[in-house]
């Protein structure tokens, strides 16, 4: 069976239909999957300004997730359609993002940069943030200085991290409901579940990462636990060890950690097992991590980040960021900020929004 939704502007009853049967706590459950396939079109034309674009990046994958979030936020003020790049727009399905996260606008907030024929330009010169306005009010300077550039508008990759805020938790939570998979990828997650007789929630994860040789600021195991540690937290999380674990790995770590998985008599999945290709593997391991009981979380990586937003989003599961660490003032930090998903602590650390602090102090970058 095949199910198009189709949006457009008059379209208020299909919209209401959409939010209440695509966008529900859960956004989609593997266990109701079977074999249907659902197309999803925001079909809402382009945002009366035109288009905005995010020129270059600090990262990969999980950062430009992050900048994208800007990027859709600061759209939506400015009446313009964010063009979302390539490498997210190759795995995440762009029209559930911009319905899920202003199911409410006129307009598409979002869509793939390849759906257009335009380039997101270097924008050095083209305009200046002032660092003592609101974060809303730079948007609004920033359309005044570019409202000649009526087809695409380029901003900053620096400025979206370091000057253009973080979005209200509710545009976080609408955000990473909607970041869905692509069906392709989706379907891949479906079936290794089910070679695994695995379902939601009914396994353990850990993310094994070791950042080309080290773990930043943070002790080696922090990054790569061995199996006994990771075991012990879950415990104390009220998870099961008679639950399969899976491990995601970028298999940096040493031999002599890996070999704890690998060796272990314990129901242990080391990776996802199906055909897959570079960063395609990662964005299936991370789909896993989203989807399991207990997750142990990376110190260091902006992927758990993500995983832990994600988490929140879809099911409500409040867990920290990096519960691998016991620093009692990580501990501390993250047991205050359980539900505050923007407050990322252990990698960034805290600080807060240009919005909620006095103009002498927003000469500080907001993140």
């Amino acid at each position: 069976m095949r199910r198009t939704c189709v949006v457009g502007i008059a379209t208020t009853c299909t919209l209401a239909l959409f939010v209440a049967d695509t966008f529900s706590e859960r956004i989609y459950t593997l266990k109701n999957a079977s074999t249907e396939k659902r197309v999803i079109r925001d079909e809402r034309p382009v945002g009366s300004n035109g288009y905005l674009c995010i020129h270059g990046a600090k990262g990969r994958l999980n950062n430009l997730i992050l900048q994208n979030l800007v990027g859709v936020h600061m759209a939506h003020h400015i009446n313009r359609t964010l063009l979302v790049d390539d490498e997210v727009a190759k795995y995440y399905d762009v029209d559930a993002l911009s319905l899920s996260t202003f199911p409410n606008a006129t307009f598409r907030v979002a869509m793939p940069l390849s759906g257009v024929n335009e380039t997101c330009y270097n924008p050095s010169g083209r305009y200046n943030i002032n660092h003592r306005l609101t974060i809303k009010e730079r948007f609004e300077e920033f359309q005044e200085q570019t409202q000649q550039q009526h087809s695409v508008a380029a901003v900053d990759n620096s400025d979206v991290w370091y000057w253009l805020g973080r979005p209200p938790e509710d545009v976080y939570g609408r955000f990473f409901r909607g970041l869905i998979l692509r069906d392709v990828y989706q379907r891949k997650v479906e079936e290794f579940l089910r070679k695994h007789n695995l379902h939601e929630d009914s396994f353990n994860a850990v993310h094994l990462r070791f950042f080309e040789g080290q773990c930043g600021r943070f002790e080696t195991y922090l990054c790569c636990p061995k199996l006994g540690y990771v075991q012990d937290l879950i415990m104390e999380s009220n998870g099961s060890l008679l639950s399969p674990l899976f491990v995601a790995n970028d298999r940096q770590c040493s031999e002599e950690i890996l070999a704890t998985y690998t060796n272990s008599t314990d129901p242990v999945l080391v990776g996802y097992d199906g055909e897959c290709d570079g960063t395609e593997c990662a964005v299936l391991d991370f789909e896993l991590c989203v989807q399991s009981h207990t997750f142990v979380g990376n110190v260091k990586s902006s992927g758990d980040m993500n995983i832990r937003e994600w988490r929140v989003a879809r099911y409500k599961k409040p867990k920290y960021s990096s519960i691998i660490s016991r620093d009692p003032d990580i501990l501390k930090m993250e047991n205050e900020t359980t539900h505050l998903t923007r407050y990322i602590i252990g990698h960034w650390r805290f600080r807060p929004d240009c919005n909620d602090v006095g103009a002498g102090q927003r000469g500080q970058p907001c993140v």
